[in-house]
């Protein structure tokens, strides 16, 4: 038996999986990452990326690899409920992917399906020197207070391996073998429709008329399923929707062809391609918790979501960020290890804020919910940008305790016009350097970044010497020096007057301000810093002008 021992093991390649090494790699920390199956997925599954999530690519240099591999259904924009493909429509459901992001972001949505996404990120792991281990499945964990002992087998041969790692980041996919093995239940309703997939070659153009479709949820008395496209060329894909108990094995191709006919509604050459008999579903819930001593759990591992609203894979990717640059901090030595507390306290109320909406939206698109699909453009831009923490890795301030949300999700803010507080995603902004622009957000992603405003003095210094005594990469930046910002929105953005500092974490979002500054630069931040990272003593307190602030 071959052992390893390395400071954090990735269970799962998936995009969460393959996402979480490349974060932790990029900022140093040795990975193994282990995935049960033997290659990426062959499948399309998700085929967008969301702007906040490109966000975090762009940090870690990735946004041109994506951009430059688009997929083969790039300008499609049609998401429509029929009885055939041939009939009228019943419903067409708007989507985000026209709207205009630029106020918000410097960052588009990209169209790349999920088999193209995948290689990309596997070979981005590798070449930063990732431990890539696929046809490799866990067998058994073991928690030793100090460390994790895995037993892993090649799924080929069946040779054991064990590796010993610091920590673990479960992103093995919705059927978590290891959530399994932690006994983590999951709370929502569930399995809300199960699938199996018809693949076909057909040309469609006739009954669809010039229409560009993402997918069609196809519905009539003889079959209930929905058709995507897997390129302009003709090749398809149907998932028919079968009972919670029905046999897959009743579906053979002479009944999948007639289920496809009928939800065709008009009679053009098909050709079977292939049908897979392993049903796959559509689901709802989220794990009750994502964490277990040394064990993290991620993406689907940790919530699964209808598929509408590109909201799965994307939070997944997002839970990677958050949870590596803070494991990266305290493996380091940088910041204290209760720091990892703060990545449940501020991504689950995330994940059950975004399974709400990504599930109301599947729910008026099948028709058990009447209203407007809730402002979808508008609930879907708040859900991107607009989700903020309760509490967490940041200084709270007093008069953001509720805002009338049940108290286990996320804040929720309107990017439009974002308030900057702590606990928010820092708003977007462009500044000039010299003669180029750039994004404020183009600032963050390595380390913690200072930024204040025109007249602010001594915080250079500050941060220099927080930098020096703590390891920790603290950069500062004046808005009006060298960075000019060319809108003049930077202090009504982030809530700060001209001598006001915001202090902003790796993954965007604020860790503290003082929006009037503070005439002791040196002590304040050294103290904020502490708490932020979790090495204060409990109860320590700064005061910054009229109020004071609380150590977390």
């Amino acid at each position: 038996m071959t052992k390893t021992t390395t400071p954090v093991l990735v269970v799962g390649g998936g995009l969460t999986g393959l996402s979480a090494s490349i974060f932790l790699a990029w900022r140093g920390i040795p990975v193994v990452l282990a995935e049960r199956h033997t290659g990426t997925s062959t499948d399309p599954k998700a085929r967008v990326v969301n702007p906040r999530t490109m966000e975090l690519y762009r940090a870690v240099g990735l946004e041109p690899a994506i951009r430059a591999t688009r997929s083969p259904i790039e300008g499609h924009t049609v998401v429509a409920h029929a009885p055939t493909v041939a009939a009228p429509e019943a419903l067409r459901l708007p989507t985000a992917l026209n709207e205009d992001v630029g106020a918000l972001s410097p960052c588009d949505w990209a169209t790349i399906d999920q088999n193209q996404l995948e290689p990309l990120l596997r070979d981005r792991a590798v070449d930063l020197g990732v431990d890539v281990r696929f046809g490799t499945e866990v067998r058994d964990l073991r928690d030793a207070g100090d460390h994790v002992t895995a037993l892993l087998c090649d799924r080929v041969g069946g040779r054991p391996h064990e590796v010993t790692a610091r920590h673990v980041i479960a992103a093995d996919g919705a059927h978590s073998p290891v959530r399994a093995m932690l006994g983590i239940p999951h709370d929502g309703p569930g399995a809300l429709t199960r699938l199996l997939t018809v693949y076909f070659q057909a040309d469609l153009s006739r009954p669809l008329a010039g229409r560009k479709v993402i997918a069609m949820i196809l519905h009539n008395p003889t079959v209930r399923g929905t058709l995507t496209p897997l390129d302009q060329r003709g090749h398809w894909r149907f998932s028919i929707s079968i009972g919670h108990d029905e046999d897959p094995a009743g579906y053979t191709e002479q009944r999948c062809g007639e289920l496809l006919r009928a939800a065709l509604g008009v009679d053009v050459p098909v050709r079977l391609d292939r049908v897979s008999r392993t049903p796959w579903e559509v689901s709802a819930q989220v794990a009750r918790t994502v964490r277990v001593g040394r064990v993290f759990v991620a993406g689907d591992a940790a919530h699964v979501m209808p598929p509408i609203g590109a909201f799965g894979a994307s939070t997944g990717v997002q839970d990677a960020f958050n949870l590596a640059w803070k494991l990266a901090l305290v493996h380091l030595g940088t910041a204290g290890e209760s720091l990892l507390d703060t990545y449940e306290v501020e991504r689950l109320p995330v994940a059950r804020r975004t399974t709400r909406e990504a599930l109301r939206r599947y729910e008026f698109g099948q028709g058990r919910r009447r209203g407007e699909v809730g402002g979808a453009p508008t609930a879907q831009r708040n859900t991107i940008f607009g989700y903020a923490y309760r509490d967490g890795a940041f200084i709270p301030e007093p008069d953001t305790a509720s805002d009338g949300v049940d108290t286990d999700e996320c804040l929720v803010e309107d990017p439009d016009h974002p308030s900057g507080r702590p606990g928010s995603r820092a708003p977007h902004l462009v500044l000039r350097r010299r003669d180029a622009q750039l994004s404020v957000l183009d600032l963050f992603g390595e380390g913690f970044v200072l930024l204040t405003g025109p007249t602010a003095v001594g915080w250079g210094a500050a941060a220099a010497t927080v930098a020096d005594r703590t390891g920790l990469g603290l950069t500062c930046h004046r808005i009006g020096d060298e960075l000019r910002d060319i809108d003049g929105v930077f202090s009504s953005r982030y809530g700060i007057g001209p001598d006001g500092v915001v202090l902003v974490r790796p993954d965007g979002f604020v860790a503290w301000r003082a929006p009037l500054g503070h005439p002791a630069p040196d002590t304040v931040l050294a103290d904020v810093v502490d708490r932020v990272l979790c090495r204060a003593a409990e109860g320590s307190r700064v005061p910054i002008g009229a109020a004071e602030v609380s150590g977390t």
